[in-house]
């Protein structure tokens, strides 16, 4: 490899890590779901007019953190842990591998899957008005 085609493949390789909710189609809806290392429910979603990031317990209902922007490096769109592939959204998904950010899957489960699969939101989901979860989380 020449030197300007290297220099050429190392600045595309930071180009476009960001992710827009006006690159996403469709209705609102869940974009990931999944956990965090410290056994967090971590629930990636599209609202309004912004991409959320919610992590919350399950088991006392309470929010640890909840951040919502238009747009996002797309190294935050992703748990330190895993996602349940059949709680991620396919267009979502090649959006971030076009940016260079994997998710962490787990194992797809099928008796997962039917469950989740006519849900608009696969989780939780914050209320800023109220500083509460709302919308009941189908595994909780």
């Amino acid at each position: 490899m020449q030197r300007d085609k290297y220099e050429q493949l190392l600045s595309t390789r930071n180009e476009r890590r960001t992710l827009s909710v006006h690159e996403i189609h469709g209705p609102e809806r869940t974009l990931a779901y999944g956990f965090t290392s410290d056994k967090g429910t971590w629930h990636c979603y599209l609202d309004g007019a912004n991409i959320h990031v919610l992590v919350y317990r399950r088991s006392t209902n309470s929010v640890v953190s909840h951040l919502a922007s238009p747009t996002w490096n797309v190294a935050e769109l992703a748990p330190d842990k895993r996602v349940y592939p059949e709680s991620v959204d396919a267009e979502f998904a090649r959006l971030l591998l076009e940016r260079g950010q994997d998710l962490p899957y787990t194992r797809f489960d099928d008796k997962r899957h039917a469950p989740v699969a006519e849900l608009t939101f696969h989780g939780a989901v914050y209320d800023p008005d109220t500083a509460a979860l709302v919308q009941a989380d189908p595994y909780a």
